[in-house]
């Protein structure tokens, strides 16, 4: 198959390529540019590995909740390829992409993410990963701070400890498995995790390339 995966909803434009077995990378400190770059970006890409749009099978893209701006513009971006050249989009949820992140990395299996949404909000999500099955423990969720609830059975894992320990009694965290430190998220995560856990063969859904934003209230 031939996938195209684009993730921009950090400060890194990251894009990969895969070419049936053959794999190329691209990345750029993209900061407030997302717009200016992606496009040409994708295009280089495709021309350094000469494909043209029209043969691509799928694309996947990092469909946050994020960045405004970054989550916004591959949003679009991948709504007009795949609406023109009528091949699936997959939009994947920056949760699920931490927590098997941090799978790849530790190797466990119960991960529950805490994500930043704003003011005292957070976007909080439980998963159960294993090599060929990603289950969804508990749905997607808005809350405060003060309704985060911690489990010494789970693996925790978040984009803003600073701000969730500063808000948090000390003593619900003790002896909680928690990882104080960032989990990276580019277009290899988010291309493996798509090649382990989605169907490449559904139609072109426009629903499917609805992007979350940080900063807005969304409805999961």
């Amino acid at each position: 198959m031939n996938i195209l995966s684009i993730d921009s909803s950090g400060p890194i434009l990251s894009l990969t390529l895969k070419l049936d077995d053959k794999v190329s990378n691209f990345s750029d400190q993209q900061k407030s540019r997302a717009s200016q770059i992606i496009l040409s970006s994708i295009d280089a890409l495709l021309s350094k590995s000469k494909i043209e749009v029209n043969n691509l099978d799928a694309i996947v893209f990092n469909k946050g909740p994020a960045s405004f701006t970054g989550t916004r513009v591959a949003a679009s971006v991948c709504q007009a390829i795949g609406y023109t050249q009528d091949i699936p989009v997959i939009g994947i949820s920056s949760l699920s992409l931490m927590a098997f992140a941090y799978y790849l990395k530790s190797n466990y299996s119960n991960v529950v993410c805490i994500r930043k949404a704003y003011s005292n909000k957070f976007y909080i999500g439980h998963f159960e990963i294993a090599r060929n099955e990603y289950e969804v423990v508990k749905p997607i969720s808005l809350c405060d701070s003060n309704d985060l609830k911690f489990d010494k059975r789970n693996h925790y894992i978040s984009d803003s400890w600073e701000k969730i320990l500063s808000e948090v009694d000390n003593d619900q965290l003790k002896d909680i498995n928690y990882f104080n430190e960032e989990v990276s998220l580019n277009s290899e995560i988010l291309l493996e995790y798509a090649e382990k856990y989605s169907n490449f063969k559904e139609p072109f859904d426009l629903k499917k390339t609805f992007p979350d934003y940080a900063n807005h209230t969304v409805d999961i």
